[in-house]
């Protein structure tokens, strides 16, 4: 299993990652710094830079998303890596795996030279390390279609996620899929609001939803309102430029969280853990 891992992981890491702005704005002041190109800053970045500015200049690349963290959830159904075989996995992987492709705002793709503070940064925040008991997998994989199972085992791996409220989702989820359709966004959705709780008592989530639902109503009516300035002085200033223009996009989005958090509410007021 442990060699299963360690070679997605590495596929993973060999894939072209696009170069995040906040990082670009990053690298604009080490490429003053050094007089360096890009191109050949990200070969040498690795040897001239100390690890905790490879940590902040990087982390936003070496940051696995959601869906990296799915690819290897299956893996730990009935096994999990014990803090020894992390250890072992980045230092192998930083033996195996000397370059990363970077994808540039330009469209080009270039290599950068891997350091193993990236490597470290990448596997840690897969939470191998944190993923549910067999039991609670398993009846997770009963309640959802094929292809959302990897992505609810890997939102049972976020921070805040206890074995209890591991198994307290997998119910949950069980009482909702005979409700109404799963989807992606609902169980993220879901997984957010059941991390941020430390009480999970149902009373009291349903007081904690519904708090989260006139929250969320309230800003979906402001991005549905367009654009304000907070200000006359300052409008005026801007000469009212952009004054009630609506985001759609924006709009969309928030639409779209409301009906989540609306479901949810719904589906807490009949479940019983």
């Amino acid at each position: 299993m442990y060699d299963q891992l360690k070679s997605r992981v590495a596929d993973i890491l060999r894939r072209p990652q696009p170069l995040k702005p906040q990082t670009e704005r990053q690298l604009a002041h080490h490429l003053a710094e050094h007089s360096s190109n890009i191109k050949d800053f990200l070969l040498c970045a690795a040897k001239v830079l100390e690890d905790h500015e490879l940590d902040i200049l990087f982390a936003p690349v070496f940051t696995p998303t959601l869906d990296h963290r799915a690819e290897v959830t299956d893996l730990l159904f009935h096994w999990r890596p014990s803090e020894e075989q992390i250890r072992q996995l980045i230092s192998d992987l930083s033996k195996e795996v000397s370059h990363a492709i970077v994808m540039l705002p330009d469209g080009t793709t270039t290599e950068l030279t891997l350091h193993e503070v990236m490597i470290d940064r990448f596997v840690r925040l897969l939470r191998l390390d944190a993923a549910p008991d067999p039991a609670t997998a398993a009846a997770l994989r009963d309640s959802l279609k094929a292809e959302l199972w990897p992505i609810a085992m890997a939102l049972l791996c976020e921070r805040g996620m206890t074995p209890r409220h591991q198994k307290w989702f997998a119910a949950f989820v069980n009482h909702t899929s005979s409700r109404r359709a799963m989807t992606r966004e609902f169980l993220q959705a879901t997984a957010d609001f059941l991390a941020a709780q430390k009480n999970l008592d149902r009373a009291d989530m349903v007081l904690s939803a519904e708090a989260l639902m006139r929250a969320t109503q309230s800003t979906t009516a402001f991005a549905a309102a367009g654009h304000n300035y907070w200000s006359g002085d300052v409008a005026q200033h801007h000469h009212y430029r952009g004054q009630g223009t609506i985001d759609k996009e924006r709009v969309a989005k928030q639409q779209a969280e409301l009906e989540h958090v609306t479901a949810l509410v719904e589906d807490l007021k009949t479940f019983e853990a």
